[in-house]
């Protein structure tokens, strides 16, 4: 495998193929999860609900789901990331949109997670590679 076809150090890709989905309501009870599995966020307000979440997890919640997009790949920044960060992500979203790649974001309280579609994968690996991503990381 060429280094430009593996995550750039302080990045990690989830295997999972992931969906992001509009529902019709709340999942009641929401799907079964655990903080060792892939990263999933459920978005309340604005009058939608959202769940980008593997396509398993958005499969197995059968009607609930009014319309859904598959095929994106999950990528999640492997460290604690200060929440007064500025610019990791506007680096991130520029370099792929520089070569055409969309990008869906998310963030928890301790770090950032986004999504790329599948057949990009390669296009973005190469680049995020290229974006010097580390320097916004904390040292170990």
């Amino acid at each position: 495998m060429a280094a430009h076809d593996k995550p750039p150090v302080g990045l990690r890709l989830w295997p999972q193929t992931y969906s992001v989905a509009r529902l019709l309501g709340v999942p009641d009870p929401l799907p079964r999860l655990s903080t060792a599995d892939a990263p999933v966020a459920l978005i309340v307000g604005h009058d939608e609900v959202s769940l980008l979440a593997p396509e398993e997890v958005v499969r197995e919640l059968g009607s609930l789901v009014e319309r859904a997009s598959e095929g994106w790949r999950a990528f999640t920044v492997e460290a604690v990331v200060p929440l007064e960060t500025i610019g990791l992500l506007a680096v991130a979203s520029r370099a792929l949109a520089d070569v055409g790649v969309p990008v869906m974001v998310f963030s928890s309280h301790d770090t950032d997670h986004f999504l790329v579609p599948a057949r990009f994968l390669g296009r973005a690996l190469a680049v995020l590679n290229q974006a010097g991503l580390e320097r916004f990381l904390p040292e170990r």
